[in-house]
């Protein structure tokens, strides 16, 4: 499959070196195209991360280069519209620039994604968890995959699920982007005009194999949204529910979320959503991906997996 990795950045120099680094060490991560997209504004530091970039290993990288700030979610709509519609990739690993991952992420993703398609209610897959396993736990689930509606993190979106989604995406960027600036723009109207529409929704049934048993699904929004998240990524999430797709993830942790500060993080969001301790295993360990995946809807006490809604 015609494969891109999209690295996102903007300012977060120290950030994005720790993301590349790792991403370098992933040696799938050479057989697929880098397209490194960076927002602009007065605030970028577009210069220093072509620096890093061009310093790397890796050939043949494209660059999209933001000549003012367009904010994250115009930005990665745009990039998705640009890889998927126009460039006609296959599927694409999005990353941001805070995340470090393990040797084998990439390759345990890119498995994964090829794996899935035996199924038709996947929407994207990740190997990003936080695990309440101990270690030792851990080591016996390392082929484990489970339900999950976990923030978007070095994920696998394909082109046919996102020919699916899209129109809903678009509509959100139409109605809430294209005007205002991401900062600016209109949480209440997201939450309770375009949100809860959906939401309000009969919820489509995808035709063919399913993995994913009824038991572990839970929507990641309620009908009455109050307080939930407006971002591009929260109305992609709610466009892959409607849809009928879920979400999966690797039970095992393969990268460690360093995001304390950014856009929607502080150092006290971060250690109130239980970053601080991930309880990961020493990631330079995990260089080999998993041969085989199976799917878990249970834990070793018997009790159902079930994914929190999104945060």
């Amino acid at each position: 499959m015609k494969t891109a990795i999209l690295l996102l950045g903007f300012n977060r120099v120290d950030y994005f070196s720790q993301t590349l680094g790792s991403l370098q060490a992933n040696e799938a991560a050479h057989q697929c195209d880098l397209h490194i997209y960076l927002d602009g504004g007065e605030k970028a530091e577009q210069d220093e991360i072509v620096a890093l970039v061009k310093a790397s290993t890796f050939d043949n990288v494209n660059y999209v280069l933001r000549d003012s700030n367009w904010g994250i979610g115009k930005h990665l709509i745009d990039a998705r519209r640009t890889l998927f519609d126009e460039l006609n990739y296959d599927r694409i690993i999005l990353l941001e620039d805070d995340m470090i991952l393990a040797p084998s992420y990439i390759q345990t993703v890119l498995d994964l994604s090829q794996w899935s398609q035996q199924y038709c209610d996947i929407g994207t897959v990740m190997a990003y968890n936080i695990n309440n396993s101990n270690l030792k736990q851990q080591d016996s689930q390392h082929n484990q995959v489970i339900a999950t509606n976990r923030h978007f993190w070095g994920y696998v979106l394909s082109r046919d699920v996102w020919k699916v989604i899209k129109p809903i995406v678009y509509d959100f960027e139409k109605k809430y982007l294209m005007n205002s600036s991401y900062a600016k723009r209109s949480h209440f109207r997201i939450r309770w005009l375009f949100m809860r529409s959906w939401m309000s929704k009969k919820r489509q049934t995808r035709s063919g194999n399913h993995l994913i048993p009824d038991e572990c699904l839970v929507s990641p929004f309620p009908k009455l949204p109050r307080k939930s998240p407006t971002s591009q990524d929260a109305i992609t999430a709610l466009a892959l529910w409607y849809y009928g797709f879920a979400r999966i993830t690797t039970r095992v942790s393969r990268a460690q979320y360093i995001g304390a500060e950014g856009f929607s993080f502080s150092p006290e969001v971060y250690a109130s959503m239980g970053f601080e301790d991930q309880n990961t295993p020493d990631l330079s360990t995990l260089t080999e991906a998993p041969t085989t995946f199976q799917f878990t809807a249970k834990d070793e006490q018997g009790n159902i997996i079930k994914p929190r809604p999104y945060e």
